[in-house]
């Protein structure tokens, strides 16, 4: 067996706790302000890793009930973008208020499904990857790659109004 679900856990609050202190350190206008990645503000950031955790905890609740072969999965770096672009339009319009309120609860209805699940799921290999690392990936990796992308933007920000 892999690692076990509470030190999953627990990685998976560490890095939660690092974006959302990322997040606190700009204002919600600055999170509004594209540039961050690429075109990407923190806004559509945010969108884009909602959609990825939703999908992490979906993804876990199906191979725990005997169903990998539902498992949606990117064919590859292009269906990747599309997935991306596709998720960050889908919530352009919305308030950053509500952005905010749908990444907190699919990061809890991720953390909600590792708990859920038999640890064995964790080690079921599904299209080429173990669950733990489609879920590492989707989540608490995800968050710490974001919330390094929000922390070097502002250094940049700061950097160039100094």
């Amino acid at each position: 067996m892999t690692k076990d679900k509470e030190a999953v856990e627990q990685e998976m609050q560490e890095s939660w706790q690092d974006l959302c202190a990322a997040l606190d350190s700009i204002s919600d206008a600055e999170q509004e302000q594209p540039g961050v990645v690429e075109g990407w503000s923190v806004k559509d950031m945010l969108g884009h890793i909602t959609f990825w955790a939703d999908k992490a905890g979906r993804d876990l609740r199906l191979v725990a009930a005997g169903k990998p072969d539902e498992l949606e999965v990117p064919t590859g770096p292009e269906s990747v973008n599309e997935w991306n672009a596709r998720e960050a339009d889908r919530r352009k319009q919305l308030p950053l208020s509500q952005v905010r309120e749908e990444l907190e609860a699919a990061h809890r209805a991720a953390l909600q499904s590792l708990r859920d699940v038999p640890v064995e799921v964790l080690d079921v290999e599904v299209k080429g990857w173990t669950m733990l690392v489609r879920f590492a990936e989707d989540t608490y990796r995800h968050y710490r790659e974001h919330a390094e992308h929000i922390r070097a933007w502002k250094r940049e920000v700061e950097t160039t109004e100094a």
